[in-house]
């Protein structure tokens, strides 16, 4: 370690009285001016130190404490109870769930599924993005009648040839 860390590790303890300057130390002080400029830093600290403690009230700064942390320790009991009552309350909502059982769970199905979802055997990814309250609207119109009387004039999807039948293809896809 070079004399000028050596000196720069020792000013705290010098200064609190704690320890003296040896007298090759204080050649050393003498003579190197970065170490009088840090010295000077260390003894004004300490003098500052020294000021602010002269105007603290020991037992006011022990009072003032202890209220801040008894205001924690109020603080953080009240966010267990919080805590312990979510918990005991999910804990609940579990239990209830289990033992009722879950919708549908006796073999039948909700009465508001719609029965088209569960024959369709194609995938739809036009129906990926939708909400499911988006859904549940077009899966009930899927169930409800086509609301227009079957003519008899109208074709059979049978009966059209493969460019009709792509153009009636087409136009579902829109």
């Amino acid at each position: 370690m070079s004399e000028c860390g050596w000196l720069s590790d020792r000013m705290p303890a010098v200064v609190l009285g704690r320890a003296q300057w040896t007298q090759q130390e204080l050649q050393h002080l003498n003579r190197c001016g970065i170490c009088q400029q840090e010295w000077e830093v260390v003894r004004g600290a300490n003098r500052l130190g020294r000021k602010a403690a002269d105007g603290l009230d020991p037992s006011a700064v022990a009072g003032s404490v202890l209220a801040r942390l008894t205001g924690a320790r109020n603080v953080d009991r009240r966010l267990r109870r919080v805590w312990t009552f979510s918990g005991l309350a999910a804990a609940a909502a579990v239990l209830v769930t289990v033992w009722t059982g879950a919708p549908g769970s006796n073999g039948s199905a909700p009465p508001t599924a719609s029965l088209a979802a569960g024959q369709l055997e194609i995938p739809l990814p036009e129906l990926e993005s939708l909400y499911p309250a988006e859904l549940d609207s077009v899966l009930q119109t899927m169930d409800e009648p086509n609301g227009r009387s079957s003519n008899p004039e109208d074709p059979d999807l049978g009966d059209l040839d493969p460019e009709e039948l792509e153009h009636v293809l087409d136009s579902w896809e829109g």
